[in-house]
């Protein structure tokens, strides 16, 4: 039976491309691919909230957003657990099909501002989700994503198990040739979550705020990480 063994080919590479020009004699190049992919379950959820108030008092109606987002902040602030963003400042004339003379003299002002949460801590986000509906905020948002630290986790270990397949179909193309070495070269990797696939496994409840507003709930899907990883195996005797 033959043995087939990786070691270092009998010409340098650098990383530059290998031409079959290269090959020595009785070598052979041998191109190959493979895709590995595994569900995972999602890891990160997000929220996203918005603070809307209008009145013909512009000053008004700026002094209470303020006053509210400084509350959101306090709060958020004191959540070490979670991330947070917040979102356009805006205020603006509110548009009526058939305005009037005291619409026109007197306009209608809007003012709004959000603010995005991300976090790992469910229980947290969700609680938290649920004071800020209290303060006013209306939920405009609720879902699970995969993380980038779980996403880079999952995409090594396919990586490892995408270079070892090839490696083992490249020893394998090798004894069947009866070379006696096989080594893996030009390999190149691309690799995404594939958050259109992701599967829904949960539902999300968004409540109008009142005074005894309860917690959102949310459930996790799973998305599908991908991994695709190309190779040129020099098969030697």
């Amino acid at each position: 039976n033959n043995t087939v063994r990786f070691k270092p080919p009998s010409f340098l590479f650098c990383g530059t491309a290998v031409s079959l020009g290269e090959l020595q004699p009785g070598q052979l190049m041998l191109n190959l691919n493979i895709t590995e992919q595994r569900e995972v379950e999602q890891d990160s959820l997000n929220a996203s909230l918005e603070f809307v108030v209008q009145g013909r008092d512009r000053s008004e109606i700026q002094n209470e957003l303020n006053t509210t987002m400084k509350k959101v902040l306090a709060l958020l602030d004191a959540e070490e657990e979670l991330s947070y963003q917040t979102s356009q400042y805006q205020v603006y004339i509110v548009e009526t099909a058939k305005p009037n003379r005291t619409d026109i003299t007197n306009p209608v002002w809007r003012a709004r501002q959000g603010v995005s949460l991300n976090g790992k801590n469910t229980v947290t986000l969700l609680e938290t989700t649920g004071q800020l509906q209290s303060l006013g905020l209306t939920l405009s948002s609720l879902y699970y994503d995969l993380s980038s630290a779980r996403y880079e986790e999952v995409s090594a270990e396919l990586l490892q198990a995408a270079l070892a397949k090839l490696q083992s179909r490249s020893e394998s193309v090798a004894q069947a040739l009866g070379k006696a070495y096989a080594e893996l070269v030009e390999v190149s990797m691309d690799g995404s979550p594939n958050f259109g696939g992701f599967r829904e496994r949960g539902a999300v409840f968004a409540m109008e705020a009142d005074s005894s507003m309860s917690s959102p709930v949310a459930d996790p899907g799973e998305t599908t990480v991908s991994v695709s990883v190309s190779a040129r195996a020099v098969i030697s005797p």
